[in-house]
């Protein structure tokens, strides 16, 4: 049976846009950023230090509503958080962003990064963020 893992909107896990496969199949990413503080607004899911989550590359986006992503089938992709922290765009340093994609590497790309991911306006450099480092486990098959 094939894998499915965080197939729906909400499910704990991460959804990483196709654009970074790449990136991923070769281990280049190790660290994502997130609009909003994830870890203490109840509102959003978070993930926990020292959990593996799946990873699941989007093929198309949903809306997050009524239109749902469609997603590459799952590879057994598995990542353990092993850092996490908040914090407002405009203070985050190439240390914080270290392991991000390139379109991350800087505060000011995070801002163009969240308005193109999320179809929003410009996020302001003191809105908060959140960026969670993790290391590549062995890919999982059931």
């Amino acid at each position: 049976m094939p894998l499915d893992r965080c197939s729906k909107y909400g499910d704990p896990g991460l959804w990483i846009r196709s654009a970074y496969l790449e990136d991923f199949v070769f281990r280049g990413i190790t660290a994502v950023v997130r609009a909003g503080d994830r870890i203490s607004t109840p509102d959003f899911k978070t993930l926990q230090l020292g959990v593996d989550y799946p990873v699941r590359f989007i093929k198309k986006p949903g809306d997050g509503f009524d239109k749902p992503a469609v997603l590459y089938p799952d590879d057994g992709t598995t990542v353990r958080i092993t850092e996490r922290f908040a914090k407002k765009i405009g203070a985050l340093t190439a240390e914080d962003l270290a392991g991000c994609a390139p379109d991350q590497a800087t505060s000011e790309l995070v801002r163009y990064h969240l308005a193109l991911v999320n179809n929003t306006e410009l996020p302001l450099p003191d809105e908060m963020v959140t960026v969670w480092r993790f290391a590549y486990r062995p890919n999982a098959t059931e």
